[in-house]
């Protein structure tokens, strides 16, 4: 493994010699043992996203522990008709159907130590994958989001009245209200049944769309990354819990 600054928290492209410890990483982040693997990334897979959309998977290092882990494909999306599926469905049970003449980019899944979070890591992730999108003239990204806290107000609301709510202000949900602030917009009717084997969410989630404000359709989307931009880095420098 490498090992970056400690004063950092480094974002590069992912490398498949990073496979095992972000499969070690997604477990420590759902509270799994290793070996289990249900809903879990195998280093296989992992390895497997990296040849298949190299520009699309990042890793996120403090000193030479992986804190920080993004993965993603290109897809062919209509924003008409969303996929209603199960994120393990859309994402291949892990092994992605990648399309790589798609327009957009699909967020396949983000996560972030749980000691590290709160510390700008992810944004770090979602910069990375932004900043991807319009270096290949991507229409924009899709992904869903877990309805975290739905569950506090499933009485009262469907998931549809809730959505909406969220981006009114009405309710404050702890995944959608930071991914709209990020930029996302849910698309309102694209609900997602049985989403993810979640509680709080009681498994519900929502089609969430990022365009590239960027993009040209005159260009067309491109194949692969420039050559003088593919080894890009991000970096932070490291918050310590309970500093201002």
């Amino acid at each position: 493994m490498p090992r970056f600054p400690e004063d950092r928290i480094t974002v590069v492209p992912s490398e498949p010699q990073y496979a095992d410890e972000m499969t070690a990483h997604m477990a420590r982040v759902y509270g799994m043992a290793n070996g289990d693997f249900d809903q879990i990334f195998t280093a296989e897979m992992y390895r497997q996203h990296i040849a298949v959309f190299p520009e699309g998977q990042f890793t996120a290092f403090h000193g030479d522990q992986v804190v920080g882990v993004t993965s993603s494909m290109r897809i062919h999306f209509d924003p008409a008709r969303p996929m209603i599926e199960p994120w393990w469905v859309t994402v291949g049970e892990g092994w992605l159907p990648h399309v790589p003449d798609g327009e957009w980019m699909y967020g396949v899944e983000s996560n972030v130590h749980p000691d590290y979070q709160g510390q700008g890591v992810g944004g770090k992730l979602i910069e990375a994958r932004f900043d991807t999108a319009k270096l290949l003239n991507l229409r924009g990204m899709v992904a869903g989001s877990t309805l975290k806290d739905y569950g506090l107000h499933a009485r009262e609301v469907t998931p549809d009245v809730y959505v909406r709510g969220v981006v009114e202000g009405v309710y404050f949900d702890s995944n959608l209200s930071k991914q709209i602030i990020k930029g996302f917009h849910p698309i309102f009717g694209a609900s997602i049944p049985n989403y993810v084997e979640e509680e709080s969410s009681l498994g519900w989630g929502n089609v969430i769309v990022w365009r590239n404000p960027d993009y040209d359709p005159d260009l067309g989307a491109l194949a692969a990354m420039p050559e003088d931009k593919r080894n890009r880095v991000y970096t932070r420098a490291l918050r310590v819990r309970g500093d201002t």
